[in-house]
């Protein structure tokens, strides 16, 4: 892989998945991929930090409100333009896409809602919603690794 600056813009780098028992001690291993990747890719100190914050939402949500069974992330950098879940149109990002088993997901659940409050804060976008039986979460931190 070269280095950050000569990437293409529509550029996707990953996915790597990673698969945890729901235990928020996984928290930590999530935290590390995620970070090391997004230095990989040139992503700055700051972003670096909010993706850590949501990587650690979405995991805390999905163990919270999962059926007890695994957790599956994802991460991947999308370049300005590439097609991806939870890629945006107008920048490059880093999105983290996460999934448990769930018989039911109450989406108006108080603890939800905060989770919305704190991506919201740190994400360009995110989404939470019930697919296929299984609670899903995308959320997408704006990265300027190849601007």
């Amino acid at each position: 892989m070269g280095d950050a600056t000569s990437t293409d813009t529509t550029t996707v780098i990953g996915p790597v998945r990673l698969s945890v028992p729901p235990e928020p001690s996984m928290s930590r291993v999530a935290r590390l991929a995620s970070s090391g990747m997004a230095s990989l890719v040139g992503c700055t100190v700051d972003e670096i930090e909010d993706l850590k914050i949501a990587v650690s939402e979405v995991l805390i949500a999905l163990i919270e409100h999962g059926d007890g069974g695994r957790v599956d992330l994802e991460f991947e950098f999308v370049g300005r333009g590439a097609s991806a879940d939870g890629a945006l149109d107008d920048r490059p990002a880093f999105v983290v896409r996460g999934s448990s088993p769930v018989e039911h997901l109450d989406l108006s659940h108080p603890d939800l809602l905060l989770c919305r409050t704190v991506l919201d804060g740190v994400c360009a976008a995110h989404a939470i919603e019930l697919v296929d039986g299984a609670a899903c979460i995308v959320a997408s931190v704006a990265c300027s690794a190849t601007d």
